[in-house]
């Protein structure tokens, strides 16, 4: 297993912090359809002695998702990007199948140890979210219709990512809950995971292992694991208190989820890929801006993940 993680923003000194702290690898935010800035962030991440493996989050999916009329064309996209992927040496493309374009919060003020403030969810607070995400979609796509956009998905681009040898990982739902702001919502429990793996059997089709995701459901994380075994292809990491319908994020060693045997679990099953940090408290001197995502939590969570990994 290697530690990894996901810059905000993606800056040099970002990228020195992360290195002092004994991260290997980095995650990208999709950088957009130039290729050039692919190469850009790639050479940063070598200049500070790290890898850039992985690319997630704000990838052009909306109209994949809702089968709507640019959907064709965002496709392309996403298959250039695989292409650039496997000339450049990254290994795995996370996306999702959120209606809502990425996860939601309803707030990001919940109090945490020392003064610390988190991100929190609230079914009954209203249609409205604190993150970057899209929000609540225009078009209405019920669970069969989003079963078969994603099928007619991964007919198009697991292809690509097999000539590419790069790694496709869903990640699932957030919130998990099987209706979301009237919107069905399909990737919402390790069954739905499973599913997704026996659309097109593939060593480029596989789940990346959310445990602040599939930790409210109450599943159970440990034996989810096994069960996912070999199609595990990236693991976010965070904790959370609470169920689907209301709960909120913590410090890593302060939640519901047993971080410990999670990680002792993915080593039984010979995990070979990354852990990042996710979701975590913002601090003080933090503005709070990037809700989740802010510098300093994640250098606590990164040595903290760390220490998981060497003790499993």
């Amino acid at each position: 297993m290697r530690l990894s993680m996901i810059l905000t923003p993606f800056s040099e000194e970002n990228l020195q912090l992360a290195a002092q702290i004994g991260v290997e690898e980095i995650v990208l935010v999709y950088p957009g359809p130039e290729k050039d800035s692919l190469i850009k962030a790639k050479r940063m991440v070598d200049s500070f002695g790290m890898k850039l493996t992985h690319i997630e989050r704000k990838l052009p999916h909306d109209q994949i998702v809702h089968n709507l009329s640019g959907r064709d064309g965002q496709v392309e996209k996403i298959k250039s990007l695989i292409r650039e992927m496997g000339e450049l040496g990254l290994e795995v493309l996370c996306y999702n199948w959120m209606p809502s374009e990425d996860w939601c919060r309803t707030t990001k003020s919940n109090p945490e140890r020392g003064g610390s403030y988190t991100t929190g969810f609230d079914h009954g607070a209203g249609q409205r979210t604190v993150t970057d995400a899209d929000g609540a979609p225009e078009t209405k796509t019920s669970a069969k219709e989003l079963w078969a956009n994603l099928e007619w998905f991964l007919e198009q681009v697991l292809p690509v990512a097999e000539e590419a040898k790069v790694k496709l990982a869903i990640h699932p739902d957030d919130p998990p809950l099987p209706e979301f702001w009237g919107n069905e919502q399909i990737i919402t429990s390790v069954e739905a995971m499973k599913r997704v793996t026996e659309l097109f059997p593939s060593p480029s089709n596989g789940i990346c292992f959310c445990t602040g995701s599939l930790g409210p459901t109450g599943e159970d994380l440990v034996a989810s694991i096994r069960t996912l075994k070999e199609h595990i292809h990236f693991v976010h990491l965070r904790n959370t208190i609470g169920d689907a319908g209301s709960f909120r994020e913590t410090w890593h060693d302060n939640g519901d989820l047993d971080l410990p045997s999670i990680v002792h679990a993915l080593k039984e099953i010979g995990y070979d890929g990354t852990i990042r940090p996710d979701h975590v408290p913002s601090m003080l001197g933090d503005l709070n801006e990037a809700p989740g995502y802010e510098m300093q939590g994640r250098l606590y969570a990164a040595g903290y993940i760390r220490g998981l990994m060497q003790s499993s």
